[in-house]
């Protein structure tokens, strides 16, 4: 009997740990509910006006 219960313990400690391992202290902090249509992250930089200019040419020939 001892050794049964001690194999089904070393099984559960095995399938226990990944578990743990998985959450991470970065995590932890972060929203789980969000609220539609608001965006909580840093705010963009602005583009320079060569970076405009090159986004305009990359898309110039999307257009229909």
């Amino acid at each position: 009997m001892t050794v049964i219960r001690r194999t089904v313990c070393a099984m559960a400690l095995l399938l226990v740990t990944p578990l743990l391992a998985g959450c991470n202290e970065e995590e932890q902090a972060r929203p789980i509910h969000m609220e539609k249509g608001v965006y909580r992250g840093a705010a963009d930089s602005p583009l320079s006006a060569d970076q405009v200019q090159a986004l305009q040419q990359r898309s110039a020939g999307q257009r229909f």
